[in-house]
């Protein structure tokens, strides 16, 4: 029997077992082994799926195209601020907010002359008034347009910008420098100023006694180069009042006048021959100060007859601005063109409202 157990426990059962180690330690030797195995291939399997989100991210980013959170849009000038965002972009509070339409394929035109912080003269508003009126326009999403497409509307007739508006200046004051146009460059609108061409000087001439400062010829060509401003004509020296009969009683100068050097009224020609004078030393004259055609003339206190009208297209202009309200539409005469005066102190927001609201109502009547 011991002999037999020798034999069982010999060396031919223990056969591959390293001396001096049991079954037991050999078993956990190979337990410790296949857990390692089984770890590393876990870590090399989270390696591969890593590096692989890594790499589609990468190649998706790759290909994603670039959001631009305020694109460009089509509007009146490419300077103007930029309008509502893409889809899904929201860069202002109310930008998701559709605009509202108030017409299509007219215009109304808004007539300024001083805006200054002092002057009591009653066609002049204060900087904060404008400043409001040019919110109003800008929360109301009204859209201010060049001179170049408004005269372009006036010509073919077609006009791609919605609520459009034009804002004009008389009289050249530097006031539009100071005040105005630094409002009206914050918003980006594009604006026209008319000048009394004979008061635009850069001398210390300039600024005489009872006389509201004008424009100088470096302020027009600055302003001018921003691409915001425009100018055209008030006529050369037209802009007084001037006696039309023998009682004494003023008119404005485009007006036929009183000769007291003849004791008469001028006679037609006289007439013509002085406004074409005038007329055309205007148009000539600021062509030359500010490098661009001037075809668009603003009469003095909206004073028009046939022979004035007759005039000014003879001196070379194309569009006659006038002082009579109304809103500009397809086949308006461009030798009669209406505007709303809403430079004066009385013209507040509420002002504006009701203005606007008489287009809109005008343009849907013509529309049903």
């Amino acid at each position: 029997m011991d002999a037999g157990r020798s034999s069982l426990n010999g060396p031919g059962i223990n056969k591959g077992f390293p001396p001096g180690r049991g079954k037991g330690e050999q078993g956990g030797v190979f337990l410790n082994n296949r857990s390692l195995s089984l770890t590393v291939f876990v870590t090399f399997l989270l390696a591969v799926l890593i590096i692989g989100y890594i790499g589609n991210a990468l190649e998706t980013k790759k290909n994603e195209p670039e959001l631009q959170p305020f694109p460009h849009v089509d509007t009146s000038i490419s300077t103007r601020e930029e309008q509502a965002a893409e889809t899904n972009v929201t860069p202002l509070k109310n930008a998701t907010r559709k605009p509202k339409i108030w017409y299509s394929h007219q215009v109304v035109v808004l007539m300024y002359h001083h805006v200054s912080e002092k002057s009591k003269q009653p066609y002049a508003i204060k900087p904060e008034l404008f400043a409001r009126h040019m919110s109003f326009l800008h929360e109301n999403g009204f859209n201010p347009i060049t001179l170049d497409e408004f005269t372009g509307f006036l010509q073919t007739g077609d006009l791609s910008t919605a609520n459009a508006v034009f804002i004009t200046f008389d009289d050249g004051y530097e006031s539009y420098y100071t005040d105005a146009f630094p409002i009206l460059r914050r918003y980006g609108y594009p604006s026209v100023n008319f000048i009394i061409a004979d008061r635009l000087r850069d001398g210390m001439d300039r600024k005489p006694e009872n006389m509201t400062t004008p424009l100088t010829r470096q302020e027009v060509a600055e302003m001018a180069g921003t691409g915001l401003a425009a100018f055209g004509s008030h006529t050369y020296s037209l802009h007084d009042a001037e006696e039309r009969n023998e009682w004494g009683e003023l008119g404005p100068e485009t007006a036929p006048v009183f000769r007291e050097d003849l004791q008469r009224l001028e006679v037609e020609q006289e007439y013509r021959d002085r406004l074409y004078v005038d007329f055309n030393m205007s148009r000539v004259g600021l062509g030359e100060w500010t490098g661009h055609q001037v075809d668009a003339i603003s009469l003095p206190f909206g004073y028009t007859n046939t022979i004035v009208r007759e005039t000014a297209r003879q001196a070379g202009y194309r569009f006659v601005f006038t002082s009579t309200p109304g809103v500009v539409k397809r086949g308006t005469d461009p030798f009669t063109i209406p505007r709303y005066d809403v430079g004066l102190p009385s013209v507040d927001e509420t002002s504006l409202h009701q203005l606007f609201t008489k287009a809109k109502n005008e343009f849907e009547g013509e529309q049903s």
